[in-house]
Order: C-alpha cells, then structure tokens, then sequence
C-alpha cells in the first residue's frame, strides 16, 4: 500500500510539470504568433512611409532600378578549338613513269570529269616496239595455229614444233601486254570529277614518278579537321553540336561533329575530329582556317542571368539582388546567395538560389542593399 501510494504521488507530480511545460509551450507560441503579427504591419507601415517619403519630401528619393523576370530556359557550354578546312577529295597527281612531258591537254582552273587525260608523256619508242612486236607477235599466231592443226588434227609433225610455237606466241603476247601497261602509264588521267588547282611542269621539261605534276581538287565535299584535348573523350562524339566561325569570310555557320578519331596522339594528348560544313561554298579552301565552338554541356530547363548580374561576398560566395515587390513601382530588396554553373559568353547557369517566380533586379543591381526600398522603373 505505501508503495502505491508513491508511486500515485510521483505520477501526480510528473503529469502536473507536463501540464505546466505544455501550458507554457502554449502561452510562446501565441506570443511569436502575435510579434509575427504585429511585425507584419509594422513593416507593411514601414514600407508605405519609405514610399510617400519618397514622393512627398523633395530632398530624399529611393533609388531607381530595372528588374529582370527570371524564365526556365535551354543552356549550352561551348570550348573553342582551331581547326582547318580539308576536301574529301583533294590530291596531288604523281606520273606511273619517268619521261619527257610532250602535251598538257587541260589549264589551271579548268573543270574536269573522271578518267579524262591530263597530262601525256613522251611514249613514241614504247608505241614503236608494241607496233614492231605486234607484228611478230601475229606471225607468231599463224604459225602458232599452223602447228596446232598439223599436230593435234592431223599428227604430221612433232609435238616439240607445237609447243615452240605456242610458247613463242604466248611469251610475245607477254611481252605486248607489258608495253601496253608502260604506254598507259605515259597517260596521267582524273581519278576523280574536279577542278584542276595547279599545274607544276611546264610541255618539254622532264617528269618523274616521285614528283607531282597536278593538283586535282573536288570541293564538293569539304569538312574541318581539328584536334579536341583527350579530356574532352567522354562528351565529344559523333552529332555533337558545333559552332564553326571563319574569321577570313567572317561567317559563323551552324554543325556538327561528323567523325571522331579513335587514336590518341602521343605527342600532344589530343584525338582528331571532323566537324561537318552542311553549307558548302566555293569560298570555302582547304587549309582555311577556323574556329570551332564544341557543345560540352546542355540543359533542357535551367535558370540562366547574366553574367554581370552576380556579384561575390569578401569570402568568394556568390549572390544576386532580388526585388520583392510590395507596391506598384516599389519594392523591396533581398540579398539571395546562389551556386552557378558553367557559363557561356555573357551568361551564367544557375543551379540553387533562384526560382522561374524571382524578379532580379537588373539596372541599379551594384548600387542596393539587403532590405534597401527602391523604386522599380521600366527598362
């Protein structure tokens, strides 16, 4: 019984602190509620006295400032590399032989179409041994076919005299197909349809099978080769977005990344790429420079500001003014700390901080403070 007793009085005693500390939670949370309140008006008050300050006193003005309306939007992150403009089809023409240049048949500019004669060698002694052995070579044949119907027909003769023949003919058609090859190989002809860039000998000087004697340029199908830092492997490849400009024709043109390398070179750690020009042009010359802007990040929907927007606290964090308007034309500003992203020209993504519904105070932004009032104009 005493036991119990204790234990009742203990119980009696816990839950009447409990009342007590409920009681009291009670009696805080109606008075914040109150302040909060009374705060509310207070500054409601606050801000129409700062306004008819503002217009009634002469001698006392808010600042003036433009907002900007903040909007989920694409963003894409560029890096810039050089590169050059090379033709799918652009060679330099070698002669198969050495020989004296007797006749150039086409000029330097001059469009020309696949297999016609370009260049021809000197090739008088070569046709006057096929023409000498094409007439040995059709009495080998007589009595080729003489000694054949002589032994396999009718067995007169012995079979030594038909296989003399028939190797006396088959070596001389030999040797008529070899200086047929030499005679072809006098010819320089187009591998390819195209425009003849340059010609390098002159009729009458002397050719040799290691010198060029033509460039043969097809400049319908042209593209840029440049060289993209290995860093870049895991976001470059085919179809990437690319903004291509050409300083000396002053032309920026819209592509993409048509090939990409799979060798990584060894000297400067970069692999080659070719960026596509979907706009051809006989502007457009190999070797021509140019400057490639290569797309290494996008977003669908983000916030994106200007650059010039975001100003730094002396410890390096980044922030942006707001304005919270409370009237119309006035408002009041708030200091909101970001985190940015990549940026891009003269814009900056912003990742947290903002939202699409923020006015960002735009005109003005450098010369406000947290909780200042200002007057918000038109841009």
């Amino acid at each position: 019984m005493k036991n119990f007793i204790t234990l009742f009085a203990i119980a009696a005693i816990a839950w009447s602190c409990q009342t007590e500390q409920t009681s009291n939670l009670n009696k805080l949370y109606q008075e914040r509620d109150s302040l909060v309140a009374i705060q509310s008006t207070i500054g409601a008050r606050l801000r129409d006295i700062e306004t008819e300050l503002s217009t009634l006193d002469s001698t006392r003005s808010l600042t003036t400032v433009t907002t900007m309306p903040l909007a989920l939007k694409s963003f894409d992150h560029y890096f810039q590399v050089y590169g050059t403009i090379e033709a799918s089809k652009s060679i330099n023409l070698f002669p198969e032989a050495n020989g004296t240049i007797e006749r150039i048949y086409v000029a330097e500019g001059q469009k020309v179409t696949e297999g016609q004669l370009l260049i021809e060698l000197d090739g008088k002694l070569i046709q006057k041994n096929i023409e000498e052995l094409e007439v040995n070579l059709d009495l080998a044949k007589s009595l080729y076919e003489k000694q054949r119907k002589l032994w396999v027909e009718e067995k007169i003769g012995s079979e030594v005299q038909y296989l003399q023949a028939k190797t006396n003919k088959e070596s001389l058609e030999s040797r008529l197909a070899l200086l047929q090859q030499q005679m072809r190989m006098t010819k320089v002809r187009a591998p390819f349809s195209g425009v003849v860039d340059e010609i390098f000998p002159k009729t009458g000087e002397m050719a040799m099978a290691g010198q060029p004697v033509l460039r043969l340029i097809n400049l319908s199908e042209v593209y840029l080769s440049a060289d993209v830092s290995e860093a870049y492997v895991g976001t470059v490849g085919n179809g990437t977005a690319a903004e291509v400009y050409i300083s000396s024709l002053d032309k920026t043109i819209p592509s993409k990344v048509i090939q990409v390398g799979q060798f990584i070179n060894p000297g400067n750690r970069t692999f080659r790429v070719h960026v596509g020009l979907d706009e051809q042009s006989s502007l457009y010359k190999p070797n021509m420079m140019a400057s490639i802007n290569l797309r290494d990040y996008h977003a669908d929907s983000t916030i994106v500001i200007p650059n010039r927007l975001i100003q730094q606290t002396p410890q390096g964090l980044n922030f942006v003014y707001i304005a919270k308007p409370y009237k119309e034309g006035f408002g009041e500003v708030k200091r909101i700390m970001v985190e940015v992203g990549k940026s891009y020209k003269e814009f900056t993504e912003v990742k947290e901080g903002l939202s699409a519904d923020d006015v960002l105070i735009d005109r003005g932004s450098r010369s406000v403070k947290d909780g200042q009032h200002v007057q918000i104009v038109k841009p």
